[in-house]
């Protein structure tokens, strides 16, 4: 069961612009830091950090596929976590800069990116 510890943690991960971006994207499928640095616009080792610290607490999980890192959103197993992560992806839904994220990630699906 989460704690208010754990709650506290999740949400200070999450309180970054960046990080929630990618989690809105992680929510939708999994990515390769090249993506995720191409659909934000970032540079690799400032997406790697905001991965590692969400690694870290676990909100996102990541396989290894030959030379590739896939990224993906955690499920959680927690009533709660599953609440807090799942209020927080559907307002961010609602945003413009969201909305654009993911209309920039069908784009590079289509070209097979």
């Amino acid at each position: 069961m989460m704690n208010i510890k754990k709650a506290r943690q999740v949400l200070k991960t999450l309180s970054d612009d960046t990080r929630l971006r990618i989690v809105h994207l992680l929510n939708k499928e999994e990515l390769t830091v090249t993506e995720i640095c191409m659909l934000l616009n970032r540079n690799q080792s400032i997406i790697s950090k905001h991965l590692t610290r969400m690694r870290l607490v676990g909100t996102v999980g990541d396989r290894r596929k030959g030379f590739n890192v896939y990224y993906r959103l955690i499920v959680p197993k927690d009533r709660i976590y599953e609440k807090l992560m799942s209020s927080v992806i559907s307002s961010l839904s609602e945003l413009t800069v969201v909305k654009e994220d993911l209309r920039n990630l069908k784009r590079l699906k289509k070209k097979g990116g």
